[in-house]
């Protein structure tokens, strides 16, 4: 097995190189070279500075007989560089989201719901077009890809979602500081987690179950869902104080942050994201190691020492 996993030095994608890494798989590394947060982590890793999306670029990393691919934020253009370049690849897998699926049909929505992604222009509207792309490609030519739907990610290594949607810095400071925070409707929407070490090794199950992984779709989370009210609680225990909420509408909230919020984020918020992990338990043996409640905490905590808390 020799896999190329393009996004290698990122968030998500170092903790799939170090996950490899450790089970003795062949492994490089594309990066563009632009961000340098995670690359220390990977140093010892093989790794090519290159854009994906760079046709001459992919004819000459493909002159390497890769036979697994891994694509962290895939695009129309470098899938189809790797079907024209990567004639070796026997197993192609790549990160979706499950926010296509909002707002979901029917809880716990599973991989049968129709992906539609959520808001025309979004992120996750282009995942739609990336996997509708792999998909048709595994039933009209046989491309064998898999396709990896986490929901909210989380984890030490990057701020964790906010009140309104956002990843804002001072939103765990707010919460310790025991300041009233906007909260949209009344709380209840649902929010399921999923934490980058346990998606990450969805994608190691991924490559090592091709008989059941090769042309399907898994939604990866952990193992439940938590209300945005006890999602801003356990935020706020973990530093033994209690949330102030202040119910807003998503349109009145909209109206006061005017400017200096992302409308598809809040409104993506307010939606439910509750999932079954039914499949990728049963065709993946998938099972995560976190609790949505310990992955929530400990992006808290990274948070907070970020902010010098």
């Amino acid at each position: 097995m020799k896999v190329i996993i393009f996004g290698g030095t990122g968030w998500l994608g170092h903790n799939i190189s170090k996950i490899l890494a450790s089970h003795g798989m062949d492994i490089t590394i594309v990066t563009r070279g632009k961000k340098q947060t995670f690359a220390g982590e990977v140093a010892g890793i093989h790794s090519i500075v290159a854009d994906k999306n760079d046709e001459n670029a992919m004819r000459e990393i493909f002159q390497t007989r890769y036979t697994h691919v891994i694509d962290t934020v895939p695009s129309p253009k470098s899938i189809e560089l790797i079907v024209k370049y990567g004639t070796g690849v026997r197993h192609y897998l790549h990160c979706s989201s499950t926010g296509g699926y909002a707002p979901l049909p029917y809880i716990p929505c599973d991989e049968r719901a129709r992906y539609g992604g959520f808001d025309n222009g979004s992120g996750w509207d282009r995942k739609r077009i990336v996997d509708t792309t792999v998909m048709d490609l595994f039933v009209q030519k046989g491309f064998p890809a898999t396709v990896i739907r986490p929901c909210y990610i989380t984890g030490a290594g990057m701020l964790p979602l906010d009140n309104i949607g956002g990843r804002r810095a001072d939103f765990i400071p707010d919460l310790i500081a025991e300041k009233t925070v906007d909260l949209p409707e009344n709380g209840l929407a649902l929010l399921q987690p999923i934490h980058v070490k346990d998606l990450a090794q969805s994608f190691y199950l991924g490559l090592t179950h091709p008989e059941t992984a090769i042309g399907q779709i898994f939604n990866i989370c952990l193992s439940h869902a938590v209300t945005l009210n006890r999602y801003l609680e356990i935020n706020a225990a973990a530093f033994g104080k209690k949330p102030h909420i202040n119910y807003m509408s998503v349109d009145d909230i909209l109206a006061k942050y005017a400017g200096n919020i992302d409308e598809t984020g809040l409104r993506f918020l307010a939606c439910h994201m509750c999932f079954s992990i039914a499949k990728a338990q049963r065709e993946l043996e998938y099972q995560p190691e976190h609790t949505p409640e310990d992955a929530i905490e400990e992006a808290a905590f990274w948070a907070a020492k970020q902010a010098g808390l």
